[in-house]
C-alpha cells in the first residue's frame, strides 16, 4: 500500500528545502556578490534543477527577502504591544529589539542576508521601500501618543520613526560586518541609547 504524506509533513518538508536553498544562495551572494551570481549558479551548488528553484522562489531577490522581513502591519502590531509601557522612544526601541532577538536566533542566515542587502544597491533600495511602508504604518500610532502639541506633531512622529530606523540600520551593519561574536539585541539597545527625545 502506498504511503501518503500528510499536509503538515509536506509543509515542514517545503520549509526545510526552502531554507536550505536560501542558505546555499546566500552563501554564494555573500562570497561572490549578488549581481554576479545567476540562478544557474545557485541550482548547480544546490544540486537541483532551475525548474525546482522556481517552485520555491520567483527570482533571486525573493531568496534574500522571502517572507522573513516583517510587513508593515507586523511591525505596527509589535509597536502597539509596547506603547503603553512607557515613553514612545522606549516603545520604538523595544519594537526593533524584538526583531533583533529573532535575528539572533538565526544569526548565520541574517548576517549573510544583511551583508548582501547592504552591499547590493538594488536590494538596498527594496529594503528602503519597506522602511517607507513601516513609517506610514507607525506615524499615526506615534503621533497619537507623543506629548507634543501643535501642527508639527506628525513631523515629530516621522522624525522619531526615521531616527529609530537609522539606529536599527547602524546596529545591523555593525553586527553583520563584525567578525566578533556579537549579539544584535544588546547592540540595538546601545545604539538607541545614544539618542534622546524630550517629551516623548
Amino acid at each position: 500500500m502506498r504511503e501518503t504524506t500528510t499536509p503538515g509533513l509536506r509543509i515542514k518538508t517545503r520549509q526545510a528545502v526552502t531554507e536550505a536553498l536560501a542558505n546555499t544562495a546566500l552563501e554564494l551572494f555573500d562570497t561572490t556578490g549578488f549581481d554576479q551570481v545567476t540562478v544557474a549558479d545557485i541550482v548547480a551548488a544546490a544540486g537541483i534543477s532551475q525548474r525546482s528553484f522556481f517552485r520555491y522562489f520567483s527570482n533571486k531577490e525573493d531568496v534574500v527577502f522571502g517572507d522573513r522581513i516583517p510587513s508593515a502591519e507586523e511591525v505596527r502590531g509589535e509597536l502597539l504591544r509596547h506603547l503603553d509601557e512607557g515613553p514612545v522612544w522606549d516603545a520604538l526601541r523595544a519594537t526593533f529589539r524584538a526583531a533583533a532577538v529573532q535575528m539572533d536566533d538565526d544569526t548565520g542566515h541574517w548576517k549573510r542576508a544583511t551583508r548582501v542587502i547592504c552591499h547590493t544597491p538594488g536590494l538596498r533600495a527594496r529594503y528602503l521601500e519597506k522602511h517607507l511602508a513601516w513609517t506610514d504604518a507607525l506615524v499615526p500610532e506615534i503621533a497619537s501618543r507623543i506629548d507634543f502639541d501643535g501642527p508639527d506633531v506628525e513631523l515629530k512622529a516621522q522624525t522619531m520613526i526615521n531616527t529609530a530606523l537609522g539606529c536599527f540600520d547602524v546596529a545591523l551593519m555593525r553586527w553583520s560586518d563584525s567578525s566578533e561574536h556579537l549579539s544584535l539585541a544588546p547592540l540595538v539597545d546601545d545604539v538607541f541609547g545614544f539618542v534622546q527625545f524630550p517629551h516623548s
